[in-house]
Order: C-alpha cells, then sequence, then structure tokens
C-alpha cells in the first residue's frame, strides 16, 4: 500500500513538472513571437525610415568625429558623383576643398560639443548654389554624441527671390537706375575702398533743368520720358562700373567720374556734349538740359557721404544762378 502511495504520489509530482515545462515552453513561445513581431516592426519601420530618407529631395548623410561618412542617401552620392561603395570611410575632405573643409569640421565639432543641433546657411563652390544645413547630434547608448546628421535643403530659388527683391528695393522703378536708398548702400563701400586705396575721386551731382514745366506743357508721361531719357544718357556716356543713381525727383548722382588729376571742365562738358548730340536729333519740342555740380572727396580728409552730397548741390545751384545771371 505504502508503494502503490509512492508511486501515486511520484506520478502526480511528474504530472505538476510536466505541467511547468508546458507552462515555461508556452511562455517561452510568447515571447519568441513577441520577438519575432518586434523585430519585423522595427525591420519594417526601418525599411519605411530608408524609404522616406532615400527619397527626399534634401541631401543626408553621416558623418564620425573623424569627419568620415558613414551613410549618404541617393540625392547626395549623385550631388557628389559618387557610387554606393565610394564613401565608406572617405572622409568629407576628401571630396571638398580646403576651405569648405575648415567650416564643415568647425561647424560639426561644434555639435560633438555641445550635443546641440545648429543651422547654417551654405553655398556650395561646387556648383554655386546655396544650402539650408542642419547639424543634429545622434546620441550612443550612454547619452553621448557618437556622430552627426547633416540634412542639407536646396534654398537656391529662395536665395535668389532675396536678391531680387533686395535689387528691386535699390533700384528706381522709372530709369533701372539705383534709387536713393541704392546709391547710399553702394557708395559707403566705395568710399571706403577709395580711402584705404587713397586715390581721390570726383562726384557729379545734377537734376533736370525745367522739368515742371516739361509736366505743366506735355503732361507728366512725358516728364517721365525725359527722366528716363536723363538716365539713358547717363548710363551712355559712364562706365557700367560707376554708380549711377536717381536720388530725387529731378536729382541724378554719378560717381567716380574721375580722379586726382583730372579736370573738372573736361568731365562736365562730356555729359553737355551728350545732352547736345541728344537734343541735335530729338522732336520732343523742349530741349534736355541738366545743371550739374562736381564734388572732390579727398582720402586725406575725407568726408562723409552727405557732406560729399551738400558740397556738390552747392556747387550745382551756383551754376544754376551764374546761367540765370546771363540770361537775357
Amino acid at each position: 500500500m505504502a508503494v502503490k502511495d509512492s508511486v501515486k504520489k511520484s506520478r502526480e509530482q511528474l504530472l505538476e513538472e510536466i505541467a511547468k515545462l508546458r507552462k515555461k515552453v508556452a511562455e517561452l513561445e510568447k515571447v519568441e513571437a513577441e520577438r519575432r513581431r518586434a523585430e519585423k516592426a522595427l525591420q519594417e519601420s526601418e525599411e519605411r525610415y530608408r524609404s522616406l530618407i532615400e527619397s527626399a529631395d534634401d541631401s543626408i548623410y553621416l558623418v564620425d568625429k573623424n569627419y568620415n561618412y558613414l551613410f549618404m542617401n541617393r540625392k547626395h552620392l549623385s550631388r557628389l558623383g559618387l557610387s554606393e561603395d565610394q564613401f565608406l570611410g572617405r572622409s568629407y575632405r576628401d571630396f571638398h576643398s580646403s576651405e569648405e573643409t575648415k567650416g564643415f569640421i568647425k561647424k560639426v565639432d561644434r555639435v560633438f560639443k555641445t550635443g546641440r543641433p545648429v543651422q547654417y546657411e551654405y553655398r556650395s563652390i561646387r556648383d554655386n548654389r546655396y544650402f539650408l544645413q542642419t547639424f543634429s547630434p545622434v546620441k550612443g547608448s550612454e547619452g553621448k554624441t557618437v556622430a552627426v546628421t547633416i540634412i542639407s535643403k536646396d534654398i537656391t530659388d529662395r536665395k535668389k527671390m532675396e536678391e531680387e527683391l533686395r535689387q528691386l528695393s535699390l533700384t528706381d522703378e522709372l530709369t533701372g537706375l539705383l534709387n536713393r536708398r541704392g546709391f547710399f548702400t553702394h557708395v559707403e563701400q566705395y568710399l571706403k575702398i577709395v580711402k584705404r586705396q587713397g586715390i581721390g575721386v570726383f562726384m557729379l551731382y545734377s537734376d533736370l533743368d525745367d522739368l515742371k514745366d516739361i509736366n505743366d506743357r506735355f503732361g507728366h508721361k512725358e516728364g517721365d520720358f525725359a527722366l528716363i531719357q536723363v538716365a539713358t544718357i547717363l548710363k551712355e556716356n559712364y562706365r557700367e562700373s560707376d554708380i549711377i543713381a536717381r536720388i530725387g525727383g529731378d536729382e541724378f548722382v554719378v560717381i567716380p567720374v574721375g580722379s586726382s588729376g583730372d579736370c573738372v571742365e573736361v568731365i562736365v562738358s562730356r555729359l553737355e556734349r551728350a545732352l547736345d548730340a541728344y537734343n541735335s536729333e530729338s522732336k520732343r519740342g523742349y530741349r534736355l538740359s541738366m545743371s550739374t555740380g562736381i564734388a572732390f572727396y579727398d582720402p586725406e580728409k575725407p568726408c562723409s557721404i552727405d557732406e560729399l552730397l551738400a558740397l556738390a548741390d552747392r556747387k550745382m545751384y551756383e551754376q544754376k544762378r551764374q546761367r540765370k545771371k546771363h540770361l537775357p
């Protein structure tokens, strides 16, 4: 009886152990199924992420702390003219100029140092296009930056539009010359160069005589036409590199119209001859005439732009007074 009870007890224990093992196996199978589902989800996620990166219209690439490429998407491979097996282990400097490499290293080092993303506008020497670059840290398991991702968005069209808008803000709509704002923007830089070079230059300041009379007799459309003709004469008789501007209703400025040693009378007569040539062929019912003043910018005794304009303006009105004295 005792033996029978012992066998029964052993059988029950064995069944319990089998049940436990079955439960353990079921748990392991469940864990394995969950692992497989997680792996599949991760793989699908990676595939979607890679597909997104590869289909992006932006250049996307990854570099390590030594500026070696770890990844490039198709867009960036195409820009550099490379295949997938030509960039791994290669450095940024292998495909870019020393000047570009210097700037790139500075930006990557900043991300490694701070662990924070940064953005820069960048002009590529390779194709003269503009890009907005975002440098972002890639964190390792311990939270340290182990690589940097660069997303480079082409903003060339935007930059062109910005430049066109800037030019419009500096250009006189009627004549196509620089406006007052454009004149001051260009002449400030020009006078700095003149001062460094130690070269004195002459500035011509003039206005169109009797514009009000032209407007009153022939209409404002004809007055606009006269201003356009003056602008054309100035552009045809001075160099493309000269600063030519309409800074007021009938006021024009040209700098330089000469430099140290040039004769002021020759400078003035050059414009007068051009006006005479125009008037000899014009059949508009009026003559174009301009009063002029010449101011000299001396780099040894530099003055402000406003002072230079005021001096030329005084000389122009002095010429007007002299003309009126000689009128019958």
